[in-house]
This record gives structure tokens, sequence and C-alpha cells, in this order.
């Protein structure tokens, strides 16, 4: 673990916008609906030519596939495109019928088959189906639940053996309390914590809203204290800052949630009363999120100049986006990207390094130039659809390509990210931000 900043197996996908309701007049059953409203938005939204046919095989066959799973026998009858839409639903909705008559399988785990076969034979990684369960987890991962705990991120001290706060959460009653960032919790309620693990000290700290837990506290090697922290319901934070020797704020961005933004100006008021005279902003691991969290946290940077260009349609849509005359008075930066930045972290990276606001510093990163929209259905799955193409303010298309960073800086083994003992690409844009810095004064 490198402080909260997992490697991702799966990038989560760039959201445009939610869509609401219904495009079409649903059948009756919640999952005739989900099959209806998904191929009206499969075959209107998505970025480039649908073959109408090719979703049709690909629900058939995926509907022959969960036949075959049950033992019968997989033969559904080919289907044929039709010009209306409602005569194809109407095909598939007859099909799943045939179906399960012969697997006896329910009617909305077949619908989900067949709407995940239409969304597969795009051809598209990031068109996906989601059933209400995996939606929610998707959910989860953009914007995690409230938990009920004091708002601290805490791992093993590697001198003391005890847990220490790793991040203090502002606005929780560990910051009311005064916990800092480092300081090492001697006991949780009478027990220690030395050598304990991580997920055992968790428990330890969690517990119900309004209930009291007793922390012993050291810090910096010197006893501090005795206190008592009531715990309440605390939203897991996506955005991580510290300010650094010479006045340097750290701000990590984790992903782009809804939230983020909101985290994000938190962070850089806090930063900014501290006197901060320039920021490194780290967006490695950064897998994406939502469009416009990461129009807004560039939006803050920029001022009255291009964000992105968005091309919908197959180019027959195309629109600039462009920032508002909202932004923070400047302030040198440097960015952090590597191989697993993507999607919305590189729309911010892409923005701010064509917008002249900050340099790249690390490696080159994922290459997601696409954007999708998700919709929830009515019985609460839900579709996401590659809707557009992105390019950066100077028109650069690095779908597939990445971003170049300005200065490459290799990742150390074993790093750490946001030590800045054991974080060489950190280290690496210190030193570029440090002599930003003096040329600016």
């Amino acid at each position: 673990m490198k402080h909260g900043l997992m490697r991702r197996a799966a990038f989560v996908a760039a959201i445009v916008f939610a869509l609401p309701g219904s495009l079409m007049a649903a059948p009756q059953g919640l999952a005739s609906g989900d099959l209806l409203q998904s191929y009206e938005l499969l075959t209107t939204t998505y970025y480039s030519k649908v073959d109408v046919q090719a979703m049709l095989d690909g629900a058939r066959k995926a509907l022959n596939a969960e036949v075959q799973k049950h033992g019968a026998d997989p033969s559904l009858p080919a289907l044929r495109a039709r010009t209306g839409a409602a005569e194809n639903v109407s095909q598939i909705a007859d099909e799943i019928v045939r179906a399960q008559n012969a697997s006896h399988e329910p009617e909305t785990s077949l619908t989900y088959a067949a709407i995940r076969g239409m969304a597969g034979a795009l051809g598209d990684q990031y068109t996906a189906f989601f059933t209400p369960d995996e939606y929610q987890k998707f959910n989860q991962a953009l914007d995690p639940e409230k938990i009920s705990g004091i708002g601290v991120l805490i791992e093993p001290d590697p001198a003391t053996k005890y847990i220490r706060a790793f991040y203090v959460v502002p606005g929780t009653p560990a910051d009311r309390a005064g916990i800092q960032s480092g300081d090492d919790f001697l006991s949780v309620n009478g027990t220690s914590t030395q050598g304990l693990k991580q997920e055992d000290a968790v428990k330890l700290l969690r517990g119900a809203s309004g209930t009291v837990v007793r922390l012993q506290l050291q810090r910096n090697g010197a006893s501090a204290g005795t206190i008592s922290v009531t715990r309440s319901d605390v939203q897991p934070p996506t955005v991580i800052y510290k300010m650094l020797a010479d006045h340097i704020g750290y701000v990590a961005v984790l992903t782009f949630g809804r939230d983020t933004p909101d985290q994000f100006g938190m962070a850089l008021n806090r930063l900014n009363d501290q006197g901060v005279r320039g920021y490194v902003l780290d967006l490695r691991n950064n897998g994406g999120g939502y469009v416009n969290s990461a129009l807004d946290i560039s939006s803050k940077f920029i001022n009255n100049d291009p964000l992105l260009t968005v091309e919908e349609l197959g180019g027959k849509r195309v629109y600039t986006v462009q920032a508002p005359q909202t932004a923070l008075p400047p302030k040198p930066m440097t960015i952090l990207v590597n191989r697993y930045t993507a999607s919305a972290s590189e729309i911010t990276a892409g923005a701010l390094q064509d917008d002249g606001i900050g340099v790249l510093v690390g490696e080159k990163t994922f290459g997601k130039g696409v954007m999708q929209s998700l919709t929830q259905l009515p019985d609460g799955a839900a579709i996401k659809i590659t809707t557009a193409h992105y390019l950066t303010p100077k028109n650069h298309d690095i779908n597939l390509k990445g971003i170049i960073p300005d200065f490459a800086v290799t990742e150390n083994q074993g790093a750490r990210f946001g030590d800045t003992t054991n974080d060489a690409q950190l280290q690496a844009a210190i030193a570029i931000l440090t002599k930003k810095i003096a040329v600016s004064n």
C-alpha cells in the first residue's frame, strides 16, 4: 500500500453525466424497462456508428450461453434487425421468453444477460452494464459511504511499532480534538496498539456514532496525554493534503467523486491559511471519476481558458469547455502522474499542462481519451456508455497514447507516495517546484 494510493486493476471510467428517467415508454415489468431503455441509449448516444444487427446477435449469443449453462438446447432462433427500435426490442423480449422456457431462469437475470450482450457487441471496453449490486459497488468506489469513527487514516509506525495517524480528515472529531498527522496512538480504550494489526486497530477506533473512544497519544516521541473523542459519521476522504517543508503544499486526489471538489477546496483553503507558496498535485494511481469534478478542480487554477474539447456522435457535435473566471491567484505548481493516471485525471493533467499552469512529473499516463455517460435503469441496474471523445486544450488526442510528462522520473522501488524520504518522483517534483518558486519571487 502506498498511503492509500493503491494501484487499481480496473480503472474507473470518466462519467460526463447521469441520464435520469426513461427515453421510451417502458413496457410492464422493471426488467423489461431496463431492456428497452438500454437499447435506446446504446443506439442513440454511443459516440460512433452502431451496428444494430451486431447488437441483436450479441443479445442472442448471451442468451444462448445462459440456456446452455443450464443444460438446455442453445438453439434460439436468429434475430433480424428491423427499422424500428420497438420491433427490435420486441424480438429480444421474445428471445428472453424462449430462453426462460428452456432454462427456467428468472426473467430478470436473462434480461441482464441480453443487455450485457448488446453492450459487449459494441466492442468498446468502457461500455458496460451493471446489475444493481454491481452499480452499488461502482458508486462506492467513487463516493464511499460514510462510516462511524473519528476521521483518521492509520498505519503502523515503523519506528515505534505503534499505530499512528497517517492523515487526519478535516472537520472530523479527530481534527476537532487536535490530533495531528504523525501522532502515535499508544492505546485505544486501554488496549495497547504496539504490534497491533492495522485492521484490528480500525475495529477499536470505529464504533457507533455518539460513543466515546479514549486515546493515549504520543507526538514526536513525547507524551501528548490522553483525550476522549466522540465518534460520528465520517466521509472517507478522496483528497489528502499536507504542508511540506518550505511551505510547499502537497495535495493528492485519490479519485474524482462528487464530493471531491469540496474536499479539494477545503485543502487549498487550509494550505493558503498556512502560507503555501506552491503546490504539488498528486494524480498518481487516480483512475478517474466524474468529469465535472475534474473540470471543477481544474478551474481552481485555470482562468477563462479552454479545459478540453469534446467530440460527440463521431465528431458531428463538437464543443469546447471553457473555465470560468473564478480561479485562485496563481502559484507555481507541479503535477505528479504515472501510468495509472487515467480518464478524468488525464483531463485535469492535460488542461494544467496545456494551459501552462504547471509541469507534469513522473511517467506517461494511461491514455483514456473517451468519456462515458452513466444511466440508472428502472430496477436499479445501470448502463455506462461511451458517448464522447475528448482532446486537451491544445487539441492533443491522448486516447491510447497517454500524456508525456515534462520531466520523466521513474518510480523508485518500494516507493511510499507522499513520503518525501521515500518517493523519488515527489522529490523531483519538489526540486522543480522550489526553482519555480524562487523565480516567481
